[in-house]
């Protein structure tokens, strides 16, 4: 009697598919959620009145007036957009039974070229909450016909009105790599 291998049959497959769509689901929903309750993602959408509940300004004004956002613009969206795009494009079934499967997502810097600073082309609001930004000393939070968000302006560098440094924090970099943990724990699988 011959030994009948069942990763070869059609059930298998199937069920090998239905697996990696089910995991890959559950990726990018925890992707998008991190992301919508990451505290900058969440200070930035709740806008130029929000208090500085990520800490990265000492508690001084928001996020949205520091880093001089337009009035009513959603900063945010076009990272939520590019997160919503992610696929799963192909799952292929080896001779051994694995699964190998391709999922295309943006990385950090796709993510860092659609979310330039107000002021500054060429340079990214999203890069600078994990690298810096520079300015707090001069931030000052009031409201300003002159103020892009209508609230928060910069004063020249002979009026610094306080210490203080930006807090860098993990963002971006940090909800990609997360999510590229989960998409290889189903990347290369077999039941």
């Amino acid at each position: 009697m011959q030994d009948v291998d069942f990763r070869k049959s059609m059930e298998y497959t199937k069920e090998i598919k239905l697996l990696v769509h089910s995991k890959f689901n559950e990726a990018k929903i925890k992707l998008l959620s991190e992301f919508n309750n990451h505290p900058i993602t969440k200070e930035i959408e709740a806008g130029v009145d929000s208090l500085n509940t990520s800490g990265t300004l000492g508690g001084v004004g928001n996020l949205f007036s520091f880093i001089g956002f337009e009035a009513n613009s959603k900063p945010t969206m076009p990272i939520r957009k590019a997160f919503e795009a992610i696929k799963l494009t192909s799952i292929m079934i080896k001779k051994d039974g694995t699964s190998q499967s391709y999922v295309v997502y943006p990385s950090p810097d796709d993510i860092f070229q659609i979310t330039p600073l107000p002021w500054a082309e060429g340079r990214s609001w999203a890069k600078a909450m994990e690298t810096g930004l520079s300015g707090l000393g001069y931030y000052l939070n009031k409201s300003s016909n002159n103020s892009r968000s209508g609230k928060g302006i910069q004063l020249d560098s002979s009026h610094q009105i306080r210490a203080g440094k930006f807090k860098n924090t993990q963002y971006i970099s940090k909800l990609i790599r997360d999510f590229e943990v989960e998409v290889n724990k189903f990347r290369f699988l077999s039941i």
